[in-house]
C-alpha cells in the first residue's frame, strides 16, 4: 500500500480530523446498535484466537467428541494495554482483567434450545457453565495454551492458560464450576446431569504491590469483547489439526473459526499526535463492531482493521504461499481486489460444498486436490475492513455459505472514508456489466460488476 492521504493546514488538519472522528464514530456507534443483537461471527471486529485464549485450530469440527482445548474461550472480555497491530490487539498487551467462558465440546447428546442459536440447557456439556475471572493490577499473565492434543472437559482450572494468574500485583484469579453444586442438587431431584465430570471452583488471591502502568501510559487502554459460535450449545466451526489429518491441507486456520466476532473500544491519549488519514482519520478513540454468520459479515469501525489474513498466513501447521500476482491488501468489500475477481476466490469461485460446517456437510472433493489452501494462496494477505460501515461475504475458505443465489456471494455495500461500494456480480453485475466504467478519469463500477466509487484507491 501507499503512503496515508495526510491533510494539510493547521486549521483544515483539526476541523477535517474533528468531522472524519464524528462520522467514523457515528457508523461505528450504529454498527454497535445493530450488532448488539445477533450471533457475532469470526473476520470482524478484532477477533482473534488469542484473545480468547485459543490457539489456531481449536475451533476444528473434527475434534473428537467430548474433547476441548484447555483454556480456550468461547466468549471472552479483557481489559488490557492499548496496543495493536493489523487494528486488532496485539498478542504482548498486558491483561489486567480477564473474563472468560471455557469452550464446550463437540457432543451430539447435548440438549439446547430448538432455536437456530440454540444455547446449551443446564445440566448438557453444551450449556456456558464453567470458565474464569482475573483481575490484577500487574498484568495476570493469562496466555493462549501451546499446540498439542486437547484435553478432557473441566480440566481447564488445572491449566496455565486462558486467564491467569501473577503474584508480583493484587488481584485475584477464580476458576468456576457451577455444576459442582447444580448436578448434585439436580440429580437429587430427579433431573440428570449430562456432564459427570465437572470441575471444580477455586479463588486464588494475589497480594504483591507491583502496578504495571507503563503500558497504559504507552498505548492507552483497549477493551475486547469476543464470542465465536461453540456458544452454539458447542458447536465446532472451524479447521484445524484433526480436520487436516483428512488431508484438507486446513493449514490457514491460524484466523480462527468460520463463526465468531468481536467488540473493541481504544482510548489512547498519545493518540492525538498522530496525523489522520483515510484509513485512520483518528488517533485517540477507537472503535469496531464486526460479525460473521454463515459467510454473511458486517462490520463498523473507525480505523482500518485486518479482518482475514489470506496467503501467507502462517501457523502451527504451515503456510499458503502466495500466488504470483497476489495482491498484498484489499479491502473486503471490492470483491474485485488489484482490478480482478480471481484475487477473491472463496467470494467468487469456491463451491458450496468446501467450508468447515461439519463432517456431514463438508465435502473434501468440493475443495480440489490442494484444499482450502489454493483458496488462500490466491488470497490477499490482509483482507481489510475500512472507516465505515460495511457488509460483505467472508472471505475465508472456512465459511458455510447460506444464502442461496443471487445473494450469494453477499451483495456488498459499503459506506464511508475509503469511497462508495455496492452490488456483487450476481446482482449489480448483470446490470452494469464486468467490463469496469469510468467517467472524467474517475472509477464508476470495477471488473466483480460492482458499484465502485474511491476517490483515491491508492490510500486506501
Amino acid at each position: 500500500m501507499s503512503e496515508p492521504d495526510t491533510f494539510t493546514g493547521p486549521r483544515s488538519w483539526v476541523r477535517r480530523r474533528a468531522a472524519a472522528a464524528v462520522v467514523a464514530a457515528a457508523a461505528a456507534v450504529v454498527g454497535l446498535g445493530v450488532l448488539s443483537g445477533t450471533a457475532l461471527a469470526v473476520s470482524g471486529g478484532g477477533y482473534t484466537p488469542h484473545q480468547q485464549g485459543c490457539r489456531s485450530g481449536d475451533a476444528d469440527y473434527a475434534t473428537p467428541d467430548g474433547s476441548t482445548y484447555p483454556g480456550c474461550h468461547n466468549l471472552a472480555v479483557n481489559v488490557e494495554s492499548g496496543g495493536t497491530h493489523q487494528g486488532r490487539p496485539d498478542g504482548n498487551n498486558t491483561e489486567y482483567v480477564q473474563v472468560g467462558n471455557d469452550q464446550a465440546p463437540n457432543d451430539p447428546n447435548s440438549q439446547g434450545t430448538p432455536t437456530p442459536y440454540s444455547i446449551g440447557e443446564p445440566g448438557s456439556t453444551g450449556s456456558p457453565h464453567a470458565g474464569c475471572v482475573a483481575v490484577n493490577t500487574d498484568g495476570t499473565g493469562g496466555r493462549p495454551a501451546p499446540a498439542g492434543k486437547p484435553e478432557s472437559p473441566g480440566t481447564a482450572e488445572d491449566s496455565p492458560y486462558g486467564c491467569g494468574n501473577n503474584p508480583r500485583g493484587a488481584g485475584v484469579e477464580v476458576n468456576y464450576d457451577y455444576y459442582q453444586y447444580y448436578c448434585p442438587i439436580a440429580g437429587a431431584v430427579g433431573l440428570a446431569c449430562e456432564d459427570t465430570q465437572p470441575g471444580h471452583t477455586s479463588v486464588e488471591p494475589d497480594t504483591g504491590r507491583h502496578v504495571a502502568y507503563r503500558p497504559l501510559l504507552q498505548n492507552g487502554v483497549l477493551v475486547y469483547f469476543g464470542m465465536d459460535d461453540n456458544t452454539d450449545n458447542g458447536e465446532h466451526d472451524g479447521v484445524g489439526p484433526y480436520s487436516a489429518r483428512s488431508r484438507q491441507n486446513n493449514n490457514g486456520a491460524q484466523n480462527g473459526p468460520s463463526d465468531g466476532g468481536a467488540i473493541m473500544v481504544i482510548i489512547d491519549p498519545m493518540g492525538i499526535y498522530d496525523r489522520p488519514s483515510q484509513t485512520h482519520p483518528e488517533g485517540v478513540a477507537n472503535a469496531s463492531a464486526g460479525s460473521c454468520a454463515d459467510g454473511i459479515c458486517a462490520e463498523a469501525t473507525t480505523q482500518q482493521q485486518t479482518v482475514y489474513h489470506g496467503c501467507g498466513a502462517a501457523d502451527a501447521h504451515g503456510q499458503a504461499p502466495c500466488d504470483q500476482g497476489t495482491p498484498r491488501n484489499a479491502n473486503v468489500y471490492d470483491y474485485a481486489p488489484g482490478g480482478s475477481t480471481a484475487n477473491d476466490p472463496s467470494v467468487n469461485s469456491e463451491p458450496a460444498g468446501c467450508n468447515s460446517g461439519g463432517a456431514q456437510t463438508t465435502s473434501e472433493s468440493a475443495c480440489g486436490p490442494a484444499g482450502m489452501d489454493a483458496y488462500r494462496s490466491a488470497t490477499p494477505a490482509n483482507e481489510n475492513a475500512e472507516p465505515g460501515v460495511q457488509v460483505y461475504s467472508d472471505p475465508d475458505p472456512q465459511r458455510s455459505p447460506a444464502a442461496p443465489s443471487p445473494l450469494w456471494p453477499t451483495p456488498a455495500a459499503y459506506v464511508g472514508t475509503c469511497g462508495v461500494y455496492f452490488g456483487s456480480p450476481a446482482t449489480t453485475g448483470r446490470l452494469l456489466g464486468t467490463e469496469p466504467v469510468k467517467v472524467g478519469g474517475e472509477q464508476l463500477t470495477n471488473q466483480a460488476g460492482q458499484v465502485a466509487i474511491d476517490p483515491r484507491p491508492s490510500a486506501c
